[in-house]
């Protein structure tokens, strides 16, 4: 079962204030959406927890965890472009192109996205079935190293 278009537009204005919920079921697991303040400013981030739970071995993308699909996935150099210049002046150009660790990534999964409607729309994409739980809400808790 998808959502329909309605119920994207009733997720997301849920998600568009601040201290924002919404519980979804996407293939069996609970998915809770919240709206929490990010950083000492006044940013909202909406945060993703599955079956109540954030754990942060999920964030690394070098072990395969089933939970990471429902994450925003980020890929990133190793090396930024400016600091990549300054090695290729520093070691030439040859030894760079070849170097493992200069071209690589590092791919993280991480919970929080921008708005509602980037969490939503990526959930409807990933998931086969999705839809609005009805179930009372329990609370949730980041679990770290």
């Amino acid at each position: 079962m998808k959502l329909t278009q309605e119920q994207r537009e009733q997720l997301i204005k849920q998600l568009s204030l601040p201290w924002g919920r919404a519980d979804l079921l996407c293939d069996g697991r609970r998915i809770t959406l919240e709206v929490r303040r990010v950083n000492k400013g006044m940013t909202y981030r909406v945060c993703t927890f599955v079956d109540g739970y954030f754990k942060y071995e999920w964030a690394r993308g070098s072990t395969a965890h089933s939970e990471q699909k429902f994450l925003r996935k980020s890929v990133r150099p190793n090396v930024s472009p400016a600091k990549r210049k300054q090695l290729e002046k520093q070691w030439g150009k040859r030894y760079v192109k070849n170097d493992t660790f200069i071209n690589g990534t590092i791919t993280l999964y991480l919970p929080d996205w921008v708005d509602g409607k980037a969490a939503i729309n990526h959930l409807c994409k990933v998931s086969d079935s999705i839809e609005i739980s009805e179930a009372q809400p329990s609370p949730t808790t980041v679990i770290g190293p």
